[in-house]
């Protein structure tokens, strides 16, 4: 596969997965994104993403989960570490221009790092 590409071992597919994280990973956050973080078993980060019904309708929330995709799939190599992030989107994640979220996504993720 190309560079740009996004597969699944660099996804959260499963639910167990997703609440082991909930209960035993880190928490951080900012006004408009959760992201639950914890040390992972594969050799690179994974991401998985939430946006819940309080977020939008289903084309609100599919945009938001379309920018995260891409933002993460274009800095992946910039974040160290072997981590598996859980970005979850907040009510007002929908009030977010497509150029705010990844201005958002910056500050969520430099405070990832500081962890």
């Amino acid at each position: 596969m190309g560079s740009n590409s996004f597969p699944k071992t660099d996804r959260i597919l499963k639910r167990s997965q997703f609440v082991k994280l909930s209960l035993l990973g880190k928490m951080v956050q900012n006004r408009y994104f959760i992201a639950a973080v914890l040390d992972g078993e594969a050799d690179n980060n994974r991401i998985g993403i939430t946006v819940s019904k309080k977020v939008g309708n289903a084309v609100e929330r599919n945009r938001i989960k379309r920018i995260i995709r891409e933002y993460y799939r274009n800095r992946r190599e910039t974040i160290s570490g072997n981590r598996d992030i859980n970005i979850i989107a907040r009510k007002y994640a929908s009030y977010l221009s497509n150029s705010q979220v990844p201005d958002e996504l910056d500050k969520l993720f430099k405070k990832i790092t500081e962890i």
